[in-house]
């Protein structure tokens, strides 16, 4: 049983900015178009699936400060994939959010805390994409939703990223044949 956000949404609608909305065919970094300035969403109750499973962290941690609220900090935050990836997406209109205190140090802090123990951490804004280690942030580019990601870390101490061809439609990720090329698998 989930329990109930510790916080509302109030003025703050930036997801509907900064997400895509596949029912919808709306893509990242664009106003839907149901969202109305003063008002949110304008099909609230009868929006689509994603837009209902969307689980915004600062909504979900009544300990994240105010400054870090969507709207105040240009930054979405949310927990995918079943809890193994934090994804911190900035609004294309302040590409450099996620990179702002505080957001960094706080994805930095998880980077920290989750690194190999089943969480990764991510940052993106669109499609453009970045790994968040304990010691770098590593651009991954565009890749596609579907392309796993493998990474180790060599004796010297190098990481080593490798985004894997998309996995195909109606195809289940197969994690050990990602480890059996690379120490470690980050959740896709």
């Amino acid at each position: 049983m989930s329990t109930a956000p510790a916080r509302s949404c109030g003025s703050c609608s930036l997801c509907c900015k900064v997400l895509r909305v596949d029912e919808l065919h709306k893509p990242m970094g664009v106003w839907c178009s149901h969202f109305k300035s003063g008002v949110g969403c304008s099909i609230h109750g009868s929006h689509p699936a994603s837009c209902n499973n969307y689980q915004c962290l600062w909504i979900l941690s009544p300990t994240m400060p105010d400054a870090v609220r969507p709207d105040r900090c240009k930054v979405v935050m949310s927990i995918d994939d079943g809890g193994r990836r934090i994804i911190a997406r900035a609004d294309p209109a302040y590409p450099d959010a996620w990179r702002q205190e505080p957001i960094y140090g706080q994805l930095k802090a998880w980077a920290t805390a989750y690194w190999f123990k089943g969480r990764t951490i991510y940052a993106m804004v669109g499609k453009h994409m970045w790994l968040i280690t304990p010691k770098e942030d590593v651009d991954l580019g565009e890749p596609d939703e579907r392309s796993p990601i493998g990474y180790e870390v060599g004796p010297d101490g190098h990481l080593k990223v490798t985004v894997f061809p998309p996995v195909p439609e109606g195809v289940e990720f197969d994690p050990e044949a990602v480890k059996a090329v690379m120490g470690h698998v980050p959740p896709r």
